[in-house]
């Protein structure tokens, strides 16, 4: 799997990564509003597929009412790469399809 680093500058710089803020890490975090719980537990299944198929696992944590919180960072590297690029973006197009709207959070 190929990639190369990514600076947070350069990462907000990037199209269809809207949804999603750099956070301590660095790592960068986005939080999805599904219209209900069992909305947001498919989020979280669908996350996972894309997950699986790329070999890029974020943490996730669904809460009370449909709260999706997605965290990506490249492990490997200890910081953001191009991965955590296209991870974001499918991750936010999956958002996007289920229903779920961005929520803004702090960075």
């Amino acid at each position: 799997m190929e990639y190369t680093d990514v600076t947070p500058d350069e990462f907000v710089a990037h199209e269809g990564v809207g949804d999603w803020r750099v956070v301590e890490g660095p790592a960068i975090a986005a939080v999805f509003r599904a219209p209900t719980y069992l909305a947001g537990a498919e989020l979280v299944g669908a996350i996972a597929v894309i997950a699986e198929t790329a070999q890029h696992h974020p943490d996730m944590e669904i809460r009370y009412p449909g709260r999706v919180h997605v965290t990506l960072t490249t492990h490997a590297t200890g910081g953001l790469t191009t991965l955590d690029v296209d991870a974001a973006r499918q991750i936010s197009a999956a958002a996007a399809a289920a229903g779920a709207t961005a929520e803004p959070i702090d960075s």
